[in-house]
């Protein structure tokens, strides 16, 4: 699958110093594997993780919000080794004075190693820690197995589907020192989705997120699932932060 060779020509970058080198910023993530589910969760018990006041939950039906569970596989990038990651967070609404915005907000962001960590960490806010994190793929579906600890959290199962190319522009939101970070996030690659119910499949495990989630769930069925073979992504510094 080929990918557009001047998708990071439209970028301004900048040099940063972080852990005694000079980086170029926004990151280039030349090549991304991704699954993706979509849950039904409690609005009541989800509204407690929200990142500020000026942020409000997506609300498909009334009292039920939505859950994401995604993995990805990051397999080549400008300023990082090769490393996994399971986001589990939600979509919101921001809206501050004249400026409204749809984007999402990570609960947990788990990573494979200590670079990533530590770069989600210091520089964006993002909630990571290291876990092992692993992928099984065959010719109809791929798995991924998420363990902390010696403790499963759980495994997400998502079917293959046919792909698209896609462009997106997304927000991601994070709190650090107290302040609500936004930071734009560009992708292009390939994509496939669907709606149709119960088809991710969610296994949780013994740990205490495995609860967590478990508490959070209006039910154990997927409302829809993407499947994303190969993007490219450029992640920036905030663009803007705001009071909470």
């Amino acid at each position: 699958m080929e990918l557009n060779k001047d998708f990071f020509d439209k970028f301004e970058y900048e040099k940063i110093e972080f852990i005694g080198d000079m980086h170029e910023i926004p990151a280039k993530y030349y090549d991304v594997f991704s699954i993706i589910a979509l849950f039904p969760v409690s609005a009541k018990k989800l509204k407690k993780y929200l990142p500020s006041k000026k942020t409000k939950l997506v609300k498909p039906f009334p009292g039920i919000s939505l859950m994401f569970i995604v993995a990805y596989e990051y397999k080549h990038i400008s300023v990082l080794e090769p490393y996994n990651e399971v986001g589990i967070g939600f979509p919101l609404t921001f809206k501050d004075k004249n400026q409204k915005y749809e984007g999402t907000h990570f609960i947990h962001l788990p990573v494979t190693t200590e670079l990533a960590r530590k770069a989600g960490v210091d520089l964006l806010g993002y909630p990571k820690f290291i876990a092992d994190i692993n992928f099984e793929k065959n010719e109809y579906t791929t798995k991924c197995k998420l363990n902390h600890e010696k403790k499963n959290i759980l495994t997400l199962e998502v079917p293959k589907e046919e792909v698209k190319e896609t462009f997106t522009e997304s927000q991601s939101f994070t709190v650090k020192d107290n302040k609500l970070l936004r930071i734009r996030v560009t992708s292009q690659g390939y994509s496939g989705s669907s709606k149709e119910k119960g088809k991710a499949i969610l296994a949780l495990g013994d740990h205490p997120i495995s609860k967590e989630i478990e508490d959070l769930l209006h039910k154990n069925e997927s409302v829809g699932h993407a499947y994303e073979p190969r993007k490219q992504l450029a992640l920036p510094l905030a663009e803007e932060e705001y009071e909470l």
